[in-house]
């Protein structure tokens, strides 16, 4: 195979990654586009060659990126956006049954697979990303289904009874959010038990209790659901329902990290760094500031740009400019500085005072701004 050709193991990170995110996707909020341009930014690849090797690839027998192909198609992501041979893309998968069942735990949501097969990792992002391209009114604007879900609700359905509860919550009526959380709770919805928690947490339509909360959080948190996982967190940290343990706070924080959910990867990587409340660890720190990074917060970002640009064993001046350079066309004043420097000393990129000069502008024009702003407070 050419050299020029990608590492296929990008592909079965890129696929992971968008695993995580579809399962959890009710979490998160996160612009797919934007995510896998960051991946693809921090292993230094160019989308259109990842585009090319992906579809050839995909020919061959033993090698299945429908899914990413199709992604890839829908965003335009190293080639001409192209919605309607996306979907002809997922509607094929599913015509031709290409998808085999696999284990689903509604309760816990974890899927069991083979961590190696790639093929089968292919084929749950497509059952996720194809869910929720076409079916996104159901999935994702469930307020507007509202009297299905009651229907469904009354037949003693737990996942329709939490969406009614949801509802509720939502329009602050929290004497019914709590009666339907606590149906659905009873058949083991565990993020109707998380919501009935923060009911307690909060006394929303109910007595203050804490300890009550913490117990439901918990209950939750032993199912898998990221949001109870990171209360369980926060609880133990602010000693609220239960005595501050920072240690235990932590063990809660990482389990929901690498559930995915990028607030508790912010704060994994924050403890790491700072090394009060675990062991400084520089290695474990990178690990999830360039998962936050890729997920697309700035400040992680620039921490990223940062370490690559001053550390001594890792440095990549490369690396650090064109993640300064995105951050720069996003405006971030501390960026434009960095770009402007990096074109006026040949950091990472071809010096070019012009290009520096372009730059240097554009950042005196934030910093009078903001001046300006100052004064007239």
């Amino acid at each position: 195979m050419s050299d020029n050709f990608v590492d296929n193991k990008i592909f079965k990170e890129l696929l992971q990654e968008l695993y995580i995110i579809f399962l959890n996707i009710e979490d998160r909020t996160l612009h797919l586009d934007e995510f896998i341009h960051n991946l693809l930014l921090e292993n230094d690849l160019d989308p259109k060659k990842v585009f090319e090797t992906m579809t050839i690839l995909n020919s061959q027998s033993n090698f299945d990126y429908s899914s990413l192909i199709g992604i890839f198609y829908q965003y335009g992501i190293g080639c001409d956006v192209d919605k309607d041979k996306s979907f002809e893309i997922f509607s094929n998968i599913i015509k031709n049954n290409i998808l085999k069942e696999f284990s689903f735990n509604q309760k816990n949501g974890t899927i069991t697979f083979n961590d190696d097969n790639i093929k089968e990792l292919n084929e749950i992002i497509t059952h996720y990303f194809y869910s929720l391209s076409f079916y996104k009114d159901i999935i994702l604007n469930k307020g507007k289904n509202h009297k299905l879900y009651v229907r469904s609700s009354e037949k003693g359905d737990s996942l329709s009874q939490y969406y009614v509860g949801n509802h509720y919550y939502l329009e602050k009526d929290y004497k019914k959010a709590i009666e339907w959380f606590s149906k659905s709770s009873e058949g083991g919805n565990i993020r109707a038990i998380y919501k009935l928690g923060n009911c307690y947490y909060y006394g929303y339509g109910i007595i203050r209790d804490e300890k009550k909360a913490f117990e439901l959080y918990l209950k939750s948190a032993k199912g898998g659901y990221n949001h109870a996982l990171c209360s369980v967190g926060d609880c133990h940290y602010y000693g609220r329902g239960v005595l501050k343990d920072r240690n235990k706070a932590f063990k809660w924080y990482l389990k929901a990290a690498k559930k995915g959910y990028i607030y508790c990867q912010y704060l994994v990587a924050k403890w790491y760094n700072d090394g009060i409340h675990v062991p400084k660890n520089e290695n474990h720190w990178l690990y999830w500031n360039r998962k936050v990074a890729i997920s697309g917060d700035i400040h992680a970002q620039f921490e990223l740009a940062e370490y690559y640009l001053n550390n001594p064993i890792n440095k990549d001046e490369k690396k650090a400019f064109r993640w300064c350079y995105k951050l720069a066309n996003k405006d971030e004043p501390k960026a434009i500085f960095m770009v402007a420097k990096c074109y006026r000393e040949g950091i990472g990129i071809g010096k070019d005072l012009k290009e520096a000069k372009k730059w240097r502008i554009k950042y005196e024009a934030f910093v009078d701004s903001e001046d300006s702003l100052n004064t007239n407070a």
